[in-house]
């Protein structure tokens, strides 16, 4: 047996007249795909639309409270503005201790 490197012109095109004249007798085929729709679907998990909610409402939300801070400066002008040590060390704590729970 003789092993030549050379291939016979396959005749695509009329395998492809074959293949159309076929389709025209039998009809479509489950696995053509023009006789198959098949339509796209995305479905938002119930976490994912309340996730999105949250943000459009947190969009909404100034970063800086104005007034909170219009009321700190008046209070610093006026010489009223006193620091609560204890209260900001008992914060500090808090939030640690949640740190590490999380």
């Amino acid at each position: 047996m003789e092993i030549s490197g050379k291939i016979p012109p396959i005749k695509i095109s009329a395998y492809m007249n074959n293949v159309q004249e076929k389709k025209k007798i039998d009809g479509p085929t489950e696995h053509d795909p023009k006789s198959v729709f098949k339509e796209d679907k995305v479905d938002i998990s119930r976490t994912a639309r309340e996730v999105k909610k949250a943000r459009a409402q947190l969009n909404n939300v100034p970063d800086i409270r104005e007034e909170k801070v219009a009321g700190v400066k008046n209070e610093i002008d006026n010489g009223t503005y006193r620091i609560d040590g204890k209260k900001i060390a008992f914060n500090m704590m808090r939030e640690s201790l949640i740190d590490e729970i999380v």
